[in-house]
């Protein structure tokens, strides 16, 4: 069954037309080689920017995605490449493991992120890995704002964060906090992206690909000032 928050964001909110779409473009360079020919469940899809990068890739995809707008747009797309269930998370119920599970740019958006996680980590295979990608909260925009007075710190509720209902406010020990508490084991963990403006100006100034490209690799040089967070972990 959808959920209505979910249903009014997603009738407002286009990820390949915001610089979320640019974001979770990068995190699908991450992710896409770790799912190729592996068994994958990709929870929340938006409208499907990492889904078209690795629904060819992996050996089957499913999908749970809270939005039942999402879910008839992804599906429509992707028609016999993948099963999509809509559902919300904690309340989705596998009839399979999976190699991997992907949880990407969705756990900020959860009240018990921990309980979620150990939920999903159910279903997972005994050697499968679940990817996590998150906002990360030090990130130099948002460190840009506190300097210029606009924000009182980096922690602060932005509108965005309001109209997202996000409630987590994740750095990386934060971030790395919720995955040990939830009974996994972290493999790898880092940031990545860095971006000096808040997304609609970053989205206002249509950068080059290649400037892109060279924001991308600098916020893993500066993970405490990277955008986005990167987390592999494992039952």
């Amino acid at each position: 069954m959808a959920d209505e928050t979910l249903e009014r964001i997603a009738s407002l909110h286009n990820t390949h037309a915001d610089f979320d779409g640019v974001l979770a473009h990068y995190t699908g360079q991450i992710v896409t080689p770790l799912v190729h020919q592996r068994t994958v469940l990709e929870c929340g899809c938006s409208t499907g920017v990492i889904t078209e990068m690795i629904v060819g890739e992996v050996k089957e995809l499913d999908v749970v995605e809270g939005s039942q707008i999402y879910a008839d747009k992804v599906e429509e797309r992707f028609h016999g490449q993948l099963r999509m269930f809509v559902s919300l998370f904690d309340e989705f119920e596998a009839d399979k493991k999976y190699d991997i599970i992907l949880f990407l740019g969705v756990l900020h958006h959860l009240e018990t992120p921990a309980k979620t996680l150990k939920h999903l980590s159910r279903f997972l295979k005994d050697d499968g890995e679940l990817l996590i990608s998150v906002p990360n909260m030090t990130s130099l925009h948002r460190r840009l704002g506190v300097a210029m007075g606009v924000v009182e710190d980096v922690y602060a509720t932005s509108e965005r964060n309001t109209f997202f209902e996000q409630f987590g406010r994740f750095d990386k020990q934060r971030l790395e906090a919720v995955v040990q508490e939830s009974g996994l084991t972290i493999k790898e963990s880092f940031g990545f992206f860095l971006k000096p403006f808040p997304h609609s100006v970053m989205q206002d100034l249509e950068l080059k690909q290649d400037v892109l490209d060279g924001l991308f690799q600098l916020g893993k040089e500066h993970s405490d000032l990277a955008c986005q967070l990167f987390l592999r972990a494992q039952a």
